[in-house]
C-alpha cells in the first residue's frame, strides 16, 4: 500500500489524523517536466480523514515550499504553498452527495474537490498532485522585476548590464507592409 492510500475500514471507529512530509519522490511525480530543486523543496500534509456512511471526507492543509527555476534568469525562485485541502471521496458507484463535518466554517462549493474510492482504500495522491500543480504560478519568477538574461550575450541583467543593442522586433504582420493594393 502506498503512503497516501488509507483503508476505509480503519475509519469506522475513529478519524485518522495525517501529519507527514511528502517525500521527494512524490514531489518529483507532481513536478514532472518542471525544473525543480527537490532537495530544497518541502511539502507538509496535515489533514484529517473521517467517514460518514460510505463517504470519506479529507480536510486540512497542504503547506510548504517549492524551489523552481526562474523563467527569465534561471536563478532559484521560491514558491510558498498554503492550500486548503477539502476533498470528498465517494464510492465509484455513487453520485456525489453533500456531507457536513459539523464545522462552523463556511466553504464555498468551488473549494471542494470530489473523487471516488474503490470501497476499500482512499487514495489522496491524485488530488494532492493536482493541488501542487495548480499552485505553480503561470510565470515563475525569482522576483517581480526580474530583468532576465540578455538574448544576445546571455548575461544576467539582474547582476550586470550589457551594451547589446536591442534587435528589431518582428511583427507577424511585417510581410503585409510591402503588399500594394490596387487603386
Amino acid at each position: 500500500m502506498l503512503a497516501l492510500e488509507y483503508r476505509i475500514k480503519d475509519l469506522d471507529s475513529r478519524d485518522k489524523d495525517i501529519d507527514m512530509s511528502l517525500s521527494p519522490a512524490f514531489v518529483a511525480d507532481a513536478l514532472l517536466g518542471i525544473d525543480a530543486s527537490l532537495d530544497a523543496s518541502s511539502l507538509q500534509l496535515d489533514v484529517r480523514l473521517s467517514k460518514v456512511k460510505s463517504t470519506v471526507l479529507c480536510d486540512g492543509w497542504l503547506r510548504g515550499r517549492l524551489l523552481l527555476s526562474c523563467q527569465r534568469c534561471l536563478e532559484p525562485a521560491v514558491i510558498d504553498l498554503a492550500h486548503r485541502v477539502h476533498s470528498i471521496y465517494v464510492p465509484e458507484t455513487d453520485t456525489v452527495v453533500e456531507s457536513t463535518d459539523g464545522s462552523d466554517e463556511d466553504l464555498d462549493e468551488d473549494d471542494l474537490d470530489y473523487a471516488h474510492h474503490n470501497g476499500e482504500v482512499v487514495d489522496l495522491w491524485p488530488l494532492l498532485r493536482e493541488q501542487i500543480i495548480l499552485s505553480i504560478p503561470m510565470a515563475v519568477l525569482c522576483k517581480e522585476d526580474c530583468q532576465g538574461l540578455c538574448p544576445s550575450c546571455g548575461i544576467d541583467r539582474n547582476q550586470l548590464s550589457c551594451s547589446c543593442q536591442a534587435g528589431p522586433t518582428l511583427s507577424p504582420f511585417a510581410a503585409l507592409r510591402d503588399i500594394k493594393l490596387p487603386s
